[in-house]
């Protein structure tokens, strides 16, 4: 399942700005409209019932994913991210991650044609509801964050998004194994 995951992604996002094709291609998308006021501490579930290490490389591994640097001398594609991100993977998924898809071509081509930076800012990071509870071994987490896409010129657009991932415990700790729900 994890294989195809990998190419297909898995992230969803609302936001009050039109998508310009800069997006990742392989996000699945579901689009709500995003009221004005800013997100309170009682709308961002809390991350404390996650170990750790299982919230630590949950963050680390979707940042590394879902940010980009279109610039000059920045990211030659969406694949130098998931290169970033294969660190905090392991098994099959580490090796894929890094792997260029022409699928990806198009929507890379916008965001270079924008020399658009890619910013996340995580805002959560929970068990998914109806998933198991974090075993000794394995862990099921929704990573919600804010993704700022910073065009050379023109305003930013801001959107929230989110990923889920499953964790293994490995002999070297904590490791992303899957992108379920892709």
């Amino acid at each position: 399942m994890f294989l195809g995951a990998a190419s297909t992604g898995c992230s969803s996002s609302t936001g009050d700005q039109p998508r310009s094709g800069t997006a990742r291609p392989h996000s699945v998308s579901a689009r709500a409209t995003e009221t004005t006021a800013p997100n309170t501490a009682s709308s961002v579930p809390s991350s404390t019932s996650l170990p750790r290490g299982v919230e630590r490389v949950a963050r680390d591994f979707t940042t590394a994913y879902a940010q980009h640097d279109a610039r000059h001398g920045g990211d030659r594609s969406y694949a130098e991210a998931g290169a970033r991100a294969a660190k905090f993977a392991s098994g099959e998924l580490a090796d894929v991650l890094s792997q260029q898809r022409p699928s990806q071509g198009k929507a890379w081509a916008a965001l270079r044609a924008e020399q658009a930076r890619q910013k996340v800012k995580v805002t959560s990071a929970v068990v998914p509801d109806g998933a198991p509870a974090v075993s000794a071994s394995s862990a099921l987490v929704r990573v919600g964050y804010t993704l700022t896409t910073a065009p050379e010129s023109g305003q930013p657009r801001r959107s929230s998004e989110q990923l889920v991932v499953r964790l293994e415990r490995t002999s070297e700790g904590w490791r992303v194994t899957a992108l379920p729900w892709a």
